[in-house]
């Protein structure tokens, strides 16, 4: 597992609700409380003075302690291995997938002031905290199903994808102009708190997080119970 992918992973419990405009949770932290403690420092001893006749004639030779033989400290359990750096590479740019005439520029996106996934209005968000192609991990996209009444004329990004059928290809372009080649593999219908679709698989896919159903209630808010998760895998791994 990739390092900043965990970290990504405590940030975006709530990704999957957030995807379908549902409310953030505000956490708060208690203030640090800390103690002062005052100990007494005990003062020396007076030194005793023996009289003449008691005093020592001759100062007797220190005896000689054994020495210990340096032990080595007990074996400390080893910590799983710290992940290394993802592989370098270029963010994906562009979405093309031919079987619902879907071809979208990717926008990246990250987190708001609350520590919510943003999710655009109109476009496909590339979650830019995530992994990117060629890098072996989960790359990870989102966007709305339904037009927004405020703009009907725009089409939503993700209206067609539960079309896609097993097998249909989807294609990355990133900034250097290479495609990247994925085969949809599955599709599955997820609550909104099974988050764990977004998070680091170990291997490379594309997992594309949408709303899934058509009921929108009167303040135009989307009130919908599952999100559709679709997942593409690597072409030349999935045959």
């Amino acid at each position: 597992m990739k390092l900043f992918f965990w970290r990504m992973a405590m940030m975006v419990a709530g990704a999957l609700i957030a995807a379908c405009g549902a409310a953030p949770v505000q956490m708060s932290s208690a203030p640090d409380v800390r103690l002062a403690t005052t100990f007494p420092v005990a003062s020396a001893p007076p030194t005793a003075t023996l009289p003449p006749h008691l005093s020592p004639t001759a100062t007797p030779a220190p005896t000689a302690l054994p020495t210990a033989t340096p032990q080595p400290p007990p074996p400390t359990a080893i910590p799983s291995p710290v992940p290394t750096a993802l592989p370098e590479a270029a963010p994906p740019v562009r979405l093309v997938i031919a079987d619902i005439d879907l071809d979208r520029v990717l926008i990246p996106v990250g987190l708001d002031a609350n520590r919510v996934p943003v999710v655009l209005d109109h476009d496909v968000g590339w979650y830019k905290l995530g992994a990117m192609p060629g890098q072996g991990e989960n790359i990870v996209l989102w966007g709305h199903v339904l037009r927004f009444r405020k703009a009907p004329h725009i089409p939503a990004p993700f209206a067609r994808l539960k079309e896609l059928p097993p097998g249909a290809t989807v294609v990355l372009i990133d900034a250097n102009g290479v495609e990247h080649r994925y085969v949809v593999t599955r599709q599955v219908w997820a609550e909104p708190d099974e988050v764990h679709y977004m998070l680091p698989q170990g291997r490379e896919m594309v997992t594309m997080i949408s709303c899934i159903g058509d009921k929108v209630i009167a303040d135009g808010t989307v009130e919908m119970t599952h999100r559709l998760i679709t997942i593409a895998e690597p072409e030349d791994a999935a045959r």
